[in-house]
């Protein structure tokens, strides 16, 4: 199980790194002069794939959908949501000033994919509903997935484009990515090494106290390697933040990530499953991988704009 776990582990950081490599490359004003081109298509591609795996969540054992919308209407919406949240990035000279900003355009694009769900109901509906509520049911589950997902591709082209500044957006997308995962590994290690003190048995019965307690200590060390050692080495550049910036950016991120981590494995216990899927050998579905990323990424861009 960890063997597998590593190898896809590997695979994905070395994925990464490539398209971190040629995101940098296009931003620069040599070539498009446009920072977070291949995240945004990046985004595309795992929030419809992950939009598909939340509709699985609930299904009946004839394979039937049951109070969520099926997979092919919220891929679309999804979709549509990050496509509409990313116009900032994909429109020449957009004015630094607009006032709809960033995150207007989030809120514009659950509205789009709020749309989407209302129509796909709408085409199916024969006039009357079988149980009083269900079609809003429906529509209601699917826009808290749009809101789940917009926490982290709503929030993840805002710290690529942090100070307008290619290196600085990039290096901050490193930090969010290994700062969560470094404590991910951290707490995995320390629980499966000397944990024996539940944190949450009824939502998640594998996460330890003392787990709890690394991840942390991951995270921080996470965060001082980035900002201390790959941003003057790689980047060539000195990030301008008081030297606790990585200490608390480090545990703020990794409780978030934290959070995150359960209110996932709330949704998988309430839908009876152990993974949202099988994609990744020993990590499970995207679900399973992007969860902690979901309520980090908020809370990093706000850290990265407090303290600037």
């Amino acid at each position: 199980m960890l063997s597998r776990r590593l190898a896809s582990a590997a695979v994905l950081v070395t994925v990464m790194v490539l398209l971190v490599r040629l995101d940098f490359w296009l931003a620069t004003d040599e070539v498009l002069g446009r920072a977070g081109v291949v995240l945004i298509g990046l985004s595309l591609i795992l929030g419809a794939m992950t939009a598909v795996e939340f509709s699985g969540l609930w299904k009946s054992e004839s394979g039937e959908t049951q109070k969520c919308q099926s997979g092919t209407v919220m891929a679309i919406g999804a979709a549509l949501m990050i496509a509409v949240a990313s116009i900032p990035a994909l429109w020449r000279d957009y004015p630094t000033d607009c006032p709809i900003g960033y995150f207007g355009w989030t809120l514009a694009g659950i509205i789009a994919a709020l749309l989407v769900s209302f129509f796909a109901e709408a085409r199916k509906f024969d006039g009357s509903s079988n149980v009083p509520g269900e079609l809003a049911g429906r529509i209601g589950l699917s826009v808290m997935v749009y809101v789940y997902l917009a926490m982290l591709f709503g929030f993840i082209l805002p710290i690529r484009n942090i100070e307008q500044s290619n290196s600085l957006g990039l290096l901050a997308v490193i930090l969010l990515i290994a700062t969560v995962k470094m404590s991910d590994a951290f707490a995995y290690f320390a629980g499966k090494s000397f944990g024996t003190r539940k944190m949450a048995p009824s939502i998640s019965p594998g996460k330890t106290l003392e787990g709890s307690i690394a991840a942390p200590v991951g995270g921080c060390f996470a965060a001082a390697i980035v900002i201390f050692a790959v941003a003057p080495l790689i980047f060539g550049m000195t990030v301008d933040r008081p030297w606790w910036f990585f200490i608390v950016y480090g545990i703020v991120v990794t409780l978030a990530g934290m959070a995150g981590d359960l209110a996932e494995s709330l949704l998988k216990r309430d839908a009876q499953i152990k993974d949202s899927g099988s994609m990744l050998p020993g990590l499970g579905g995207l679900l399973d991988v992007l969860d902690s990323l979901v309520f980090a990424a908020p809370v990093s861009f706000l850290i990265w704009i407090a303290t600037k």
